[in-house]
């Protein structure tokens, strides 16, 4: 493959999906024993029903890209919007089980959700046998994580390095900032806004689960081309990114549907 920004940048994205994709492999998702389980109410009913019907099209996008692996170039840029969508019905669903709080059922229910997640886990009522996806991130411990090497992220085995993880922190970070000084107007260089700045760091959080989210965000958004797929060289590449999307996807939700159900059948 010829090594241009564009494949470059592509493989460094194909790096940290295939790192989540490993760190999510034998991860199991634990919910801590509820006194009051919230019954099921119309919310939770139409957020399943629209978790199965996104479910449905993800796995036809992936047959039809197994099928033509052209029709993966097609699939790709909205892939990681259709598999957002689909956890976040879900984690909102969870959410509301857990505790009642119907923050996700709501119209700007997004941002709530991610804060819902962090919350839940520091409080130990949900949590993950994997350390690294248990972590909370703090935005100011990010900002000090040591440099690699100029391109080390871009070469085809750096998801094994044990500084992947370390990097797809770095990059939803970058992620969150840049959405922030969108959303605050920030005009960084300006004495005012970098101190603005510097104090949305100092309290904001991530977890490497807020990959999904992000990645939705860019893709949605900001940047629909943030991972250029009509000029990788390789279309089977692009067909292996969407598969190890959907094995992370995949992954995730299931933890999700287990422990959905699990309290379901507690609650009747």
């Amino acid at each position: 493959m010829q090594d241009n920004i564009s494949g470059a940048s592509f493989r460094t994205h194909l790096n940290y999906l295939k790192c989540l994709d490993s760190l999510l492999s034998n991860t199991e998702l634990l919910v801590a024993p509820i006194k009051k389980i919230q019954p099921p109410n119309k919310d939770l009913i139409r957020f399943q029903k629209l978790d199965g019907l996104t479910n449905i099209s993800i796995k036809k996008d992936i047959q039809l890209s197994q099928k033509e692996q052209e029709f993966a170039l097609i699939a790709a840029p909205w892939f990681s919007v259709k598999c957002y969508y689909s956890l976040y019905y879900l984690e909102s669903v969870l959410i509301y089980l857990i505790d009642g709080s119907n923050v996700g059922f709501t119209k700007t229910g997004h941002g709530a959700v991610r804060k819902k997640i962090q919350s839940l886990i520091i409080s130990r009522s949900i949590l993950f046998n994997n350390p690294d996806i248990n972590r909370i991130y703090k935005l100011e411990e990010i900002k000090s994580f040591t440099s690699i090497s100029s391109g080390k992220n871009a070469k085809w085995n750096y998801w094994q390095d044990k500084e992947c993880t370390n990097s797809i922190a770095k990059k939803l970070m970058e992620y969150k900032l840049y959405d922030a000084k969108l959303g605050h107007k920030w005009n960084l260089r300006l004495k005012k806004f970098q101190e603005e700045q510097n104090q949305f760091i100092s309290i904001e959080k991530i977890t490497l689960l807020d990959f999904f989210f992000w990645y939705r965000i860019k893709a949605n958004y900001r940047d629909l081309d943030f991972i250029d797929f009509e000029n990788e060289t390789s279309i089977q590449s692009v067909k292996t990114y969407i598969e190890i999307y959907y094995n992370a996807y995949t992954k995730y939700r299931n933890n999700l549907l287990k422990n959905i159900q699990n309290l379901l059948v507690k609650e009747i």
